[in-house]
């Protein structure tokens, strides 16, 4: 995840005129009183979403008030699950089907060990009031969380307790948006250009040049072993040797990127603000435009069943894939 979310989440996306968008909407969220347990009850109209993942089957997406929507059929059907905290969530990842961290706003973060389908809170203390912006799985019991002015934990033991750890520098204060494993080290993208690695999973990192002094908002590793950075002003840049150097990648708009996946058949896709949706057919070297006619943006996307489930500001948006192979490019 991003630190543009600690002001709003307004710029978020809205659905495409040929996709059946399934939305929750949190302030009518109403708890019903079962037996023993509350049932949450969301209209489903309106919630902002930050980020989705798949844990085994289930799609599992966080956002505002501290909700999670899961789905167990590739995004048909979505259930919401209040957890312990109400700010938003910014950020979720899963160790497999069953154990997960969501972190957020406030310096919240949840854990669940069963799906998402209940969340503990989990105390970090020194992380303050100050937002987490985002959580990555490293593999084996390894989670590190990270967000606000250089603020990065590390957890050994599946998220249930976290210690702090210093990255670049003692003066680093850079908004952390993304870590992403990258072969046997790890890559950082944060505000002001930072770029960042580690060969050492995160216990030294070493400041990599930067072809931009803007803010990156994430990091992807492709197929090929290719990395696409991307974020503010529509500035998007790929690496072909690990980060050593970067290419611009040629893109005709201002819109400033937010998340990406890579599909199975290798196409690569960004989403955005302003219903950006940028889709490259050769391992991220061009990119042609698409954008939602809301004008409204995304913040996340994954590959499920089939189709494209597309997270923001209108909750959760199901997309056929031939939609975008079958789409003429539309730059604005």
């Amino acid at each position: 995840m991003k630190y543009w979310v600690m002001a709003a989440c307004v710029w978020l996306g809205a659905a495409l005129g040929v996709v059946s968008p399934v939305r929750a909407d949190s302030s009518a969220a109403k708890l019903t009183p079962v037996g023993e347990h509350l049932v949450v009850e969301v209209k489903p109209d309106r919630i902002v979403l930050m980020e989705i993942q798949q844990s085994g089957k289930r799609l599992v997406a966080v956002g505002e008030r501290g909700f999670a929507l899961l789905s167990d059929d590739g995004g048909q059907h979505w259930k919401a699950v209040s957890t312990p905290v109400t700010r938003t969530l910014t950020g979720v990842a899963f160790r497999d089907d069953k154990v997960g961290v969501a972190v957020g706003h406030g310096g919240k973060m949840v854990r669940t060990e069963n799906g998402g389908d209940s969340w503990s809170e989990v105390k970090v203390s020194e992380i303050g009031v100050e937002s987490f912006l985002g959580v990555t799985y490293l593999g084996g019991d390894h989670f590190i969380a990270y967000g606000a002015f250089g603020n990065y934990f590390d957890s050994a033991d599946a998220g249930r307790t976290w210690t702090k750890r210093m990255v670049v520098g003692d003066d680093f204060d850079r908004h952390i948006s993304q870590v992403v494993r990258v072969d046997d080290s790890l890559l950082m993208v944060a505000e002001s250009g930072t770029i960042a690695r580690s060969e050492d999973d995160g216990t030294t990192w070493e400041t990599i040049d930067s072809p931009y002094q803007g803010s990156f908002f994430g990091a992807l590793r492709l197929k090929d072993g290719a990395l696409l950075i991307y974020g503010m002003r529509g500035n998007v840049y790929r690496s072909a040797d690990a980060g050593e150097t970067w290419t611009k990648v040629p893109i005709d708009t201002t819109s400033s990127l937010m998340g990406g996946v890579q599909f199975a058949d290798g196409r690569v896709l960004l989403v955005g603000n302003s219903g950006l949706l940028a889709v490259s057919h050769d391992d991220g070297q061009t990119l042609e435009l698409h954008w939602s006619p809301d004008g409204q943006g995304f913040s996340s996307a994954v590959e499920a069943a089939g189709n494209v489930i597309l997270v923001g500001e209108t909750g959760v948006t199901k997309l056929d894939p031939a939609w975008l192979a079958d789409r003429k490019s539309a730059a604005r």
